[in-house]
């Protein structure tokens, strides 16, 4: 009865978790990057097809292609960037063609479902990882703590790059935590395949394989006698990694002795912009070594963000006294007791070496930490550590004073999460308000331009043609793309063009200071008539003209 009570609660969750996923996906605006995917898709689905008799498939890819180009003509263009977009861009454009599916808004709400339901899946495979780890009470809040932290919640519809990466990176994690149990052929060849699949979809994916290699190294310094299966294993990882990736991921085609040091080069391209942090501006490539703490720390739920910080502390303790312990000749001559701490070591460390490289090394990051939401799943499996030795230190004997302590934080941030509905992709915690909101970027991915667009449409209900300005370095016109057809040709965009404006937009994202450049002063003819504002946090403003 004590297991499908539980099973019951699983299952439970999972099921309101999907049907409010199905229920709200059309909620979402477009993220910046979703039409360059787009035309990635198309690009990549038109060098498949080339290798085939499909002339109609063929015909109809090359339409589409090109009318994205003549839409957007300041997309970057998809042969430069030709290393990303196989696993999720070139289904979803080969969706369209198939579907025949002519309306913007349909196509982009296709993406945010599936983006979504690649992560749903992704959950499922996280909850695996703790449910071999720990009780099904510290399962369960961990689960909860993966899907509902904010950022991480909204980002799951729309940001089909870095919370698709996420997923694939837990995916592959579960597998990577397989093998560190039982290194099977079979455990090996699955864990291949995901760890292939995450490296096409960013390049840090790379690091799983040679994480392995890393402990099999810590293993051979621990039991010598075993160097044989070791190398073994090891070239078999190494064998099947790189099939599977050079199996499904064009890139690796280019791959030749010649520019073998450089291939990795374009993975770090990197624009030219400032960017507006902590009241100051920087280049991109130049950020203060503060940059990815201070996002973590703005915009994750204090709650999770204690858990996380005692988890490290309770970690880095245990593996230094580990590492004190070793001695010469000892039963216990290893980093860890068993399979469990081998999980813990793994994640610990792995979460330091890329939070540490992000911090020193000038890695180029806009939109505040979306590039490392993969730590997400690193981070939320110790916080779920530092709930298991709270438990077992403090709380073993008075379970239902732990749980409410643990659900009632849970129960605010999912209140969090309802109140910034749709825009969770902007979530702040309570360190930021409207006296220093100002200091950093909000409406990053863009979010708000649909619905700004649709402010407008309610008040000019019978105009026919609706000129609108734009006071924002992000994009506005591809704004239009989630109104139907018949809107969408109502507005004619005119950028920094003021004079010819009707109402001007801005999401207060510029790559000037705007206290010394004048490139988005808004002139004292136009009046602000909207300014969206959540939880003392600006998302966007409308201006109308007065005379």
């Amino acid at each position: 009865m004590n297991v499908s009570r539980k099973n019951l609660i699983i299952i439970l969750t999972f099921s309101i978790y999907f049907l409010v996923g199905i229920f709200i996906y059309k909620d979402f605006g477009i993220g910046i990057e979703e039409h360059f995917q787009r035309q990635n898709g198309f690009y990549w689905l038109k060098e498949i097809l080339s290798f085939t008799n499909f002339e109609n498939l063929k015909e109809l890819t090359n339409q589409k292609y090109q009318n994205i180009l003549l839409n957007n003509p300041d997309l970057p263009k998809a042969s430069f960037f030709n290393f990303y977009g196989i696993l999720f861009d070139l289904p979803v454009a080969f969706i369209e063609i198939i579907f025949n599916l002519e309306s913007s808004k349909i196509y982009f709400e296709i993406r945010h479902v599936l983006n979504f339901i690649v992560f749903f899946i992704s959950s499922i495979f996280f909850y695996k990882i703790l449910f071999e780890r720990f009780n099904f009470t510290l399962t369960f809040f961990g689960l909860l703590i993966y899907i509902l932290t904010p950022r991480i919640f909204g980002d799951s519809f729309h940001n089909n790059k870095d919370v698709f990466f996420l997923s694939l990176f837990t995916i592959a994690l579960y597998y990577c935590f397989q093998v560190l149990k039982k290194d099977s052929y079979k455990n090996i060849i699955i864990f291949c395949i995901f760890a292939a699949f995450a490296t096409s979809s960013r390049i840090i994916g790379i690091f799983f394989p040679f994480s392995i290699l890393i402990f099999y190294f810590f293993e051979f310094l621990a039991k010598r006698k075993e160097y044989k299966k070791i190398i073994i294993k090891s070239f078999s990882i190494l064998f099947f990694f790189s099939l599977f990736l050079f199996l499904h991921f064009p890139y690796t085609w280019t791959l030749n002795f010649t520019n073998f040091l450089n291939w990795l080069d374009p993975f770090f391209f990197h624009m030219g912009i400032n960017i507006l942090f902590n009241g100051e501006y920087f280049y991109m490539k130049y950020l203060p070594m503060s940059y990815l703490p201070t996002w973590i720390f703005i915009t994750t739920p204090f709650f999770y963000l204690f858990l996380f910080i005692t988890g490290t502390f309770f970690l880095l303790i245990r593996l230094f006294k580990r590492i004190i312990s070793i001695k010469e000749i000892s039963v216990t001559n290893d980093l860890w007791r068993g399979i469990n701490e081998k999980k813990d070591i793994y994640v610990v460390i792995f979460f330091l070496v890329f939070f540490f490289y992000a911090v020193f090394f000038n890695v180029a990051m806009v939109s505040g930490w979306r590039f490392f939401y993969f730590l997400h799943v690193l981070m939320v499996y110790i916080s779920v550590f530092s709930l298991h030795i709270f438990y077992i230190r403090y709380f073993k004997n008075k379970k239902f004073f732990f749980n409410m302590l643990i659900i009632l934080p849970i129960i605010f941030t999912s209140y969090q999460i309802f109140y910034f509905h749709p825009y969770q992709s902007l979530y702040f915690n309570l360190l930021i308000n409207s006296s220093n909101v100002k200091n950093f970027q909000v409406d990053t991915p863009s979010l708000s331009r649909a619905d700004a667009l649709k402010n407008i449409l309610f008040l000019e209900k019978s105009k026919k043609t609706i000129y609108v300005g734009n006071a924002s370095w992000t994009p506005f016109s591809n704004g239009k793309d989630l109104l139907k057809i018949a809107d969408q040709k109502k507005f004619q965009f005119v950028g920094q063009e003021y004079d010819k404006a009707d109402y001007i937009y801005t999401n207060f994202i510029y790559e000037v200071n705007t206290e010394y450049n004048k490139k988005y002063r808004i002139s004292n003819n136009f009046v602000e008539i909207e300014k969206l504002i959540i939880n003392e946090i600006p998302i966007y403003s409308l201006y109308k003209r007065i005379n």
